[in-house]
C-alpha cells in the first residue's frame, strides 16, 4: 500500500490521533502566551525608546504613524514565525516522548521487526545536542540578517529547518532503527530530506501544521521501514486489529 495512504490510516485512528490533541494543545496554548507578551514587550520597548520628547533621527521617523505601523507589523511578523515554528518544535518535543510507543505498535501491526538492541538515551541526547549547537550557530547568523528585509525570514526558514528535519529524523530513526543500525546511518536517504522539507512547508501553517505533527512521524516511521529496512508491509489480521 502507499505510504501515504497507509499513513493517513493510521493518522485518523484515534489510538494515534489521541497524541496529535495532547502536544497540539500544550505547545499552541504555551507559545500563544509567550508570543503576545513578546510582541507588546518589544512594542513598549520601541514606543519608550523612541517617544515624542526623544530626539535624533531615528525618533523623528518613528513619530510618522505609517512608519511606526511598519515597525510594528514587521514585529508582529517576526513573532508570529516564530510562534509557529516554536510551537512546532514543542509539539514535536511533547510527541517524542510517545515515537517509541507508536513506532512499536506500527511495527507490531505491519513489518514485525525484531530489534536487536534499542539506541541508548545518552546517545540520542548526544545527537540532539550536536543538532541544537549547529542550531543555534545558523540561528544567530540569521539574526545578523535580520534588518534585511525578505533575506531575514529566508535566513531563519532555513534555520528552522535545520531543527526540524533533523530533530524529526532523529526521533523517528532512534525509535525504529537498532543501535548498530543507528550509527551506520551517517546521512538519511534523499526521500526523507525531500518529505521533510514538505512537511516544513506544512509546518508553517498556524494549527494546522501542529496538528499535522503526528502524521509527520507515522509516514517517517513507515518510510523507515521501508527505505532503510527495506520491509513491505504484512496486512494479515491487520484489518482484525483496527
Amino acid at each position: 500500500m502507499n505510504v501515504f495512504l497507509l499513513s493517513f490510516k493510521d493518522f485518523t485512528r484515534f489510538e494515534f490521533f489521541k497524541y496529535a490533541l495532547l502536544s497540539t494543545l500544550i505547545s499552541f496554548s504555551f507559545m500563544m502566551i509567550v508570543g503576545y507578551y513578546s510582541f507588546t514587550s518589544i512594542k513598549a520597548y520601541l514606543d519608550a525608546l523612541f517617544t515624542p520628547e526623544s530626539e535624533g533621527f531615528f525618533a523623528w521617523l518613528y513619530s510618522f504613524a505609517f512608519v511606526s505601523i511598519i515597525i510594528n507589523s514587521f514585529n508582529f511578523l517576526i513573532v508570529g514565525f516564530f510562534v509557529i515554528f516554536s510551537s512546532s518544535a514543542i509539539s514535536l518535543f511533547i510527541l517524542s516522548f510517545f515515537t517509541p510507543k507508536i513506532a512499536a505498535k506500527i511495527n507490531a501491526k505491519y513489518y514485525k521487526y525484531e530489534l536487536k538492541e534499542r539506541v541508548s538515551d545518552l546517545s540520542i541526547l548526544l545527537e540532539m545536542f550536536k543538532i541544537l549547537l549547529k542550531f543555534i550557530s545558523l540561528f544567530f547568523l540569521a539574526l545578523i540578517l535580520f534588518f534585511i528585509p525578505f533575506v531575514n525570514l529566508i535566513a531563519f526558514f532555513l534555520a528552522f529547518y535545520y531543527l526540524f528535519h533533523n530533530a524529526l529524523v532523529l526521533e523517528v530513526l532512534s525509535a525504529v532503527l537498532d543501535k548498530k543500525k543507528f550509527k551506520e546511518q551517517n546521512s538519511t536517504p534523499f526521500e526523507f530530506k525531500f518529505y521533510t522539507l514538505i512537511f516544513y512547508f506544512f509546518a508553517s501553517f498556524p494549527f494546522v501544521g501542529l496538528v499535522l505533527q503526528l502524521f509527520f512521524v507515522i509516514f517517517l516511521i513507515h518510510l523507515s521501514y521501508q527505505k532503510i529496512y527495506f520491509l513491505s508491509p504484512k496486512f494479515d489480521n491487520v484489518s482484525s486489529s483496527t
